[in-house]
C-alpha cells in the first residue's frame, strides 16, 4: 500500500472513529487524545500533529478538543510574535489582513452559534449552583492551587500552552474542588486565574521552563512533527533575516483585548502585539483522537 492510500485511510478511519467519539460524548475519551494542526506561512504549509495531555489538564483539553472540533481556529492568525526571551507565537482569538490588520473573533458570540453549545465541557461557574457558567477554562496550574501527582507538563520546545489576559479585577467564580473529601462540590476562586477561553502559544524556544501561571498541555507527538516546527522555525528565521531588524517584521498593533469579558465591567484594558506583517495563519486545527 503506498503512502498516499495509507493516508487516506488513516483519514478515512480517523472520521468514522471522530463520529463515533461525538455520538457517544465521553465514551471514546483517551488519556492522549491527538489534533493535527496546519501552519501557513509565506505560501508554505507545515504540518504538525500533537499529542493532548488529559489526566494532567483535563479541563483544559476538553476546552481545547471541543473548540477545535468545533473548526474555531481555523483561519486564526499569530497576533504576537515574541523572540525577547523565550520565543512564542500566541494565536487563538484574532484573525489579520493587510488591509484591515488584527480582527478580533467575538468569543462568546461565536460558541453560541455552534450547535453543540449546550455541550460546551463547562468547568467554571458564576455561582455555586452551577446555573451559570462562565464559558472559560478552570487554570490548571500552580499559582491557581492546582497540582497533580506526577507534576505538571513543562513548556518545551512546540508545547501548546493555554493563555489568557491580566485581569485587573477582584471577581470570584465557582470550580470543583480537588480534594477527594469535597468531591462533587465546588471552590471559590479568583476569576483572573480561571478567565482563559481560546487563546493558547506555542513555544519556539528550545530547552524547557516550569510554567506555574499558564497551563501547558500538549506536545509535539512525534519526531516528524518535531522536525517540521524545526523547519518552520528556520522557514521564519531566515525571512526574518531579510529585514535589517525584527522590528520590521512586526507592526505594533494596540487593541482593547477584554471588550466582551464581563468580569472587568469599567477596567478593560489595552495591549500591544508585535504582529508579524507576513501572517503565520493556523489553517486548520483537526481531532485525529479524543
Amino acid at each position: 500500500m503506498n503512502k498516499t492510500m495509507k493516508k487516506i485511510l488513516c483519514t478515512a478511519l480517523s472520521a468514522v472513529s471522530i463520529f463515533g467519539c461525538l455520538a457517544t460524548a465521553t465514551a471514546c475519551e483517551t488519556a492522549r487524545p491527538k489534533v493535527e494542526m496546519e501552519i501557513e506561512f509565506n505560501g508554505k504549509t507545515y504540518t504538525l500533529e500533537y499529542e493532548l495531555y488529559r489526566k494532567l489538564a483535563p479541563s483544559t483539553v476538553n476546552q481545547f478538543l471541543w473548540l477545535a472540533g468545533n473548526g474555531y481556529y481555523d483561519g486564526l492568525c499569530v497576533h504576537d510574535y515574541n523572540s525577547s526571551s523565550y520565543t512564542r507565537m500566541y494565536t487563538g482569538a484574532y484573525s489579520y489582513s493587510a488591509d484591515n490588520g488584527l480582527t478580533y473573533k467575538p468569543y462568546y458570540d461565536t460558541i453560541k452559534t455552534f450547535d453543540n453549545y449546550g455541550d460546551f465541557p463547562v468547568s467554571v461557574w458564576m455561582n455555586n449552583d452551577k446555573s451559570a457558567p462562565t464559558y472559560t477554562v478552570y487554570g490548571e496550574f500552580s499559582d491557581n492551587n492546582f497540582s497533580v501527582k506526577n507534576g505538571h507538563l513543562k513548556e518545551t520546545f512546540g508545547a501548546l500552552t493555554m493563555y489568557y489576559f491580566d485581569k485587573d479585577t477582584s471577581a470570584k467564580v465557582y470550580s470543583p474542588y480537588l480534594k477527594k473529601e469535597k468531591e462533587g462540590q465546588l471552590a471559590s476562586r479568583a476569576y483572573k486565574y480561571n478567565s482563559a477561553t481560546s487563546m493558547f502559544f506555542i513555544t519556539l524556544s528550545e530547552g524547557e521552563t516550569n510554567n506555574t501561571k499558564y497551563c501547558t498541555f500538549a506536545n509535539l507527538a512525534d519526531e516528524d512533527s518535531v522536525e517540521e516546527l524545526k523547519e518552520f522555525k528556520a522557514d521564519l528565521d531566515e525571512f526574518i533575516a531579510t529585514f535589517e531588524s525584527e522590528d520590521d517584521f512586526v507592526t505594533e498593533t494596540e487593541m482593547l483585548v477584554d471588550q466582551d469579558d464581563v468580569f472587568v465591567g469599567s477596567k478593560k484594558t489595552k495591549k500591544t502585539f508585535n504582529t508579524p506583517n507576513t501572517a503565520i495563519v493556523i489553517k486548520k486545527v483537526s481531532v485525529k483522537k479524543y
